[in-house]
């Protein structure tokens, strides 16, 4: 694949960027770089392949059983505000 200058002028105007010379022979071959390897990407057989949104459809979630603990006695004495020995924060979610 070859992008001429024009095009990347082109892209460069849609994009509204001024480009110097330096600029322009860089992201030329950058993007050529980048849709070779789109087209590298599309010669792919992914017959076989199943569509998936997130890849952890067939995944089984296990739960865990909470565990109450006590928290460390140096990390709540750093708290900004303490109250019957719980940390206070601010209002987040008004009702």
């Amino acid at each position: 694949m070859k992008l001429s200058k024009k095009e990347i002028l082109n892209l460069a105007n849609l994009a509204k960027l001024k480009l110097s010379e330096d600029e322009i022979n860089k992201y030329q071959k950058q993007l050529v770089d980048i849709l070779n390897y789109v087209n590298k990407i599309n010669e792919l057989n992914l017959d076989k392949i199943k569509e998936s949104i997130s890849g952890a459809e067939n995944l089984v979630l296990e739960l865990r059983e909470d565990i109450v603990n006590n928290s460390d006695s140096k990390l709540i004495k750093q708290a900004y505000k303490i109250e019957n020995n719980y940390v206070v924060v601010p209002k987040v979610l008004d009702k």
